[in-house]
């Protein structure tokens, strides 16, 4: 069934993150997750014929979402090809800026952080984050991963999770992911 999505939504049904589902997007949908969207006002059924916004499918996900935060396209892309060839989803942005927008879009399990970019660096993207009235978005755990000259004290300070010096061992990178995921 294809449905128009009415609002943003937020939580989860039987797995599936509400938060994938776009305001104004038209998805196709199960009958059983179409029944629960209608029956709630989330959503109103869309012309399955002709109809003009483009059919996307019903997002769904059993990987857990990283957001890789970086500067470095060379860098932020081989950590997202990395990381999508271990089963996991990702996101990614060039500066804090960006990155608190995919934050808000995607609410991602985790994010990937490098310290020093333009706009806005980590430090301020992570006071931007944690001053989220949305406390789910402000708690979403980091993970530094930067070339700058940081300590794990550093990391502490910023209420990071852990902390990857680059350059990183592809393995040490993956092994800091797992640790770092809430369980």
């Amino acid at each position: 069934m294809h449905l128009r999505i009415r609002r943003q939504l937020t939580g989860s049904i039987d797995g599936v993150r509400l938060d994938r589902f776009r305001a104004g997007i038209v998805y196709e949908v199960g009958t059983q997750l179409a029944s629960v969207f209608l029956a709630e006002g989330w959503a109103e059924p869309a012309a399955e014929v002709g109809a003009v916004a483009a059919v996307c499918p019903a997002p769904s996900r059993t990987a857990a979402l990283v957001l890789v935060v970086d500067d470095e396209t060379r860098g932020r892309r081989f950590t997202t090809r990395l990381l999508t060839g271990k089963g996991y989803e990702t996101e990614e942005a060039g500066d804090g800026r960006e990155a608190i927008v995919r934050l808000c879009e995607h609410s991602p399990d985790l994010v990937l952080l490098d310290l020093y970019m333009p706009f806005m660096d980590g430090w301020q993207f992570r006071a931007e984050q944690q001053r989220l009235p949305d406390r789910r978005l402000a708690d979403i755990p980091v993970l530094l991963v930067t070339g700058a000259d940081v300590t794990i004290d550093h990391a502490a300070t910023l209420r990071a999770v852990g902390l990857v010096q680059k350059p990183f061992y592809p393995e040490r990178l993956l092994d800091a992911v797992r640790k770092a995921l809430p369980s």
